[in-house]
């Protein structure tokens, strides 16, 4: 009996375990080759007079590219209060 409990109590700590690290995976931080070609990105697309910086008013063209998508994000979570009533068509 004390061997069945040794056993079931090992196979629950491996697979507690084992939930742990999968989980912590996934979690884990985008690569440093990832975030350079995100900011390639962004600069190709914002840096409108290609000086290869972002200016203050590109600055505020990407962020008033942030803030609409944000919105349009949370207003399709369930709950929102943006939420559209129910036959709305969908905004564009």
């Amino acid at each position: 009996m004390k061997k069945l409990s040794l056993i079931t109590t090992a196979l629950g700590l491996a697979f507690a375990l084992n939930a742990t690290t999968v989980r912590a995976a996934d979690n884990a931080k985008p690569s440093k080759d990832a975030k350079a070609k995100h900011q390639q990105d962004l600069l190709k697309k914002y840096d409108k007079n290609g000086d290869g910086k972002i200016d203050p008013e590109e600055k505020a063209a990407m962020k008033a590219d942030t803030k609409k998508k944000n919105k349009k994000h949370s207003a399709k979570a369930p709950g929102s209060l943006e939420t559209p009533a129910p036959n709305t068509p969908p905004a564009k």
